[in-house]
């Protein structure tokens, strides 16, 4: 077996591919958690003026809200 850089190039595709893999489970991750933002948003979007304020929100902050940029 042919060796690259002192591994064998079966270690090397191993390594890409591992990396590859962890890639995209942070892609997938990342594009679980932004639908689930968005689900948040459009729930309290539904939301009464008057229910909003109860919980002391405006309309206005609600995508900041559930960006977590969202300061009181």
């Amino acid at each position: 077996m042919e060796r690259v850089s002192g591994y064998s190039m079966i270690e090397v595709l191993w390594a890409m591919v591992s990396a590859a893999a962890a890639k995209a489970q942070a892609i997938l991750r990342a594009y679980a958690e932004e639908r689930a933002r968005r689900a948040a948003a459009r729930e309290l979007q539904w939301l009464s003026d008057h229910t909003l304020r109860d919980i002391g929100l405006h309309r206005s902050q609600i995508d900041a809200m559930v960006r977590g940029d969202y300061r009181p």
